[in-house]
């Protein structure tokens, strides 16, 4: 199309898209590329020079302004929190689930009300020029800001856009000492660092209650795939503690697992299985014995298919991030933490406490190497103790046996585990292990070719994942990470701290979601 072939419709139409701010601007520029049919650097001289187009000035529509003034109920003591997409269907089915939910717990149902503009949505063509949101929801819709616990804020009146990669970027100070909840379609978590003595601060997104509605762009069709039905719980144990998690449902049918309960076409039942459950890592000898009991307690009515262990194996015995430190070894040799013998029988009587389950997986962590390194690399005879010595001699002969079979070395710890439990799968450093679609055989240290992993790394993979390592737990997207089974502060993780105890559990249904401890405890359901 030339310039002079612009009608007044067309003009009139892309001034809309244009000055709809509710659109990012690379949305809207490829609205226009694709409407003018010329090149974004065309579209935009056109539009700025010879259209001279400006900004319209917008006009809050009567449901958005009534969210602004939602209230919570300050009687609930739980909370479920989701989001939906203006000019587009609620997922009826999930709703009425939703509902009969927050009724069978009786919690406080908050919608945030989400804002995006698409041009193309095909719900959106007959009310071109109006904004509304579905009857449905109008009395649940929120545009407010809550602070529903002295430690937790509901942040409504934040309008992310949907398409956005992270939607938490740069919202970090934003809610002070508070964890805090945002309106997405995407399903994220992240924590952020605190001093000792701080409660813990998260940040996590919802989910959504709407249906797919996005642009042909292609951010549109990457907001799209990672679109995902679901919501925030948060629950109030008291002044002090809450529990937060979230929770995604099935596609199709709105149906949803949330650690205990199920709920079924707007029915609740009660769970008594799990498909996997992925502790936090252990570090067996910093564990903390709270968290380990309350674990096995929520074993003992939930029953796991598969427990997943990670970093069992300490090493804070014979670390070589403090070998050559005197001082440390001297208190080390005082207190009789140095005894390499006793750490791992310590490792054993921890694992122990998990041999009654069917499928007991080990996988191969960065601490679990900590043996094996020190005997590759420390002399025998130059160490800061000779108590160590008569293992130093047996551990080298079981290692040498590995490296003559001409296999897969597994190393030492996971040998020693093999020979005290035998029905435990001990994994190699490559391995794969999946449930219900999920990869849950890696540690998480180790990236693709070799580098250093994270969860933005992890989320490219072509699979949904859930590792350790990181002792702080995550979410993005189908990439997730557990917390720590270990205390809060260890000695070595110093000044302001992201480490919380945390789980995964995944449910029959092959969804995933964490578990947060809060002094030992993770939920007000018991």
């Amino acid at each position: 199309m030339k310039f002079k072939e612009l009608t007044d419709e067309v003009i009139e139409q892309a001034k809309k898209i244009y000055t709809d701010k509710s659109m990012s601007w690379d949305d809207r520029m490829n609205v226009l590329v694709k409407l003018f049919g010329r090149s974004e650097r065309t579209v935009r001289k056109w539009c700025s020079e010879k259209l001279n187009f400006k900004e319209k000035t917008e006009v809050e529509p009567e449901q958005y302004t009534q969210a602004k003034s939602k209230v919570f109920d300050k009687e609930k003591k739980r909370f479920i929190i989701t989001w939906a997409q203006n000019n587009t269907p609620v997922h009826g089915k999930f709703l009425k689930n939703i509902e009969k939910y927050a009724k069978h717990i009786n919690a406080d149902i908050h919608v945030i009300a989400g804002r995006y503009k698409n041009p193309t949505s095909i719900w959106s063509e007959q009310q071109e020029n109006e904004e509304f949101w579905d009857d449905k929801v109008l009395k649940y819709l929120d545009a407010n800001r809550h602070d529903i616990h002295k430690y937790v804020s509901i942040l409504s009146d934040i309008k992310v856009p949907p398409t956005a990669v992270n939607p938490m970027t740069g919202m970090q100070a934003l809610s002070g000492v508070n964890s805090c909840v945002f309106g997405s379609p995407k399903v994220q978590m992240e924590m952020i660092p605190v001093l000792d003595g701080n409660v813990p601060k998260m940040m996590l997104t919802t989910g959504a209650i709407t249906m797919q509605n996005y642009t042909d762009s292609k951010s549109g069709k990457v907001g799209e795939f990672h679109h995902t039905f679901g919501f925030v719980i948060v629950e109030i144990k008291d002044d002090e503690v809450f529990f937060v998690r979230q929770v995604t449902a099935d596609d199709k049918n709105g149906n949803f697992s949330d650690l205990i309960y199920r709920v079924e076409n707007g029915i609740v039942k009660n769970l008594t299985e799990l498909e996997a459950l992925v502790l936090g890592d252990l570090h067996c000898g910093h564990h903390d014995d709270d968290v380990i009991k309350s674990t096995l307690t929520m074993t003992s009515q939930l029953l796991p298919k598969h427990v997943i262990l990670h970093d069992v194996f300490d090493g804070d015995s014979i670390s070589h991030h403090q070998m050559k430190d005197p001082f440390v070894q001297y208190g080390k040799e005082v207190q009789g933490t140095n005894d390499l013998g006793k750490e791992i029988e310590n490792m054993m009587d921890v694992l122990a406490k998990f041999s009654h389950f069917e499928n007991v997986v080990i996988v191969r962590s960065n601490h679990d190497d900590f043996v094996d390194r020190w005997l590759k690399n420390e002399d025998w005879k130059k160490q800061p103790t000779f108590k160590n010595a008569p293992l130093y001699m047996d551990l080298s002969a079981r290692l040498l046996r590995q490296y003559a079979t001409g296999d897969e070395v597994i190393g030492v710890i996971p040998e020693l585990i093999k020979d005290r439990f035998p029905k435990f799968i001990t994994l190699g450093r490559s391995a794969s292990y999946k449930v219900k679609n999920w990869e849950l055989g890696q540690h998480g240290d180790i990236g693709s070719n070799g580098s250093r992993g994270s969860l933005l790394q992890f989320r490219k993979l072509n699979t949904k994942i859930i590792v350790g390592h990181y002792h702080s737990p995550g979410r993005k997207d189908g990439a997730l990470a557990v917390g720590t089974s270990t205390r809060l502060r260890v000695g070595y993780n110093n000044g302001p701290s992201t480490w919380l105890q945390s789980h995964v559990i995944i449910h029959k249904d092959g969804r995933a979601q964490h578990i947060n401890f809060i002094n030992g405890e993770y939920t007000t359901f018991y």
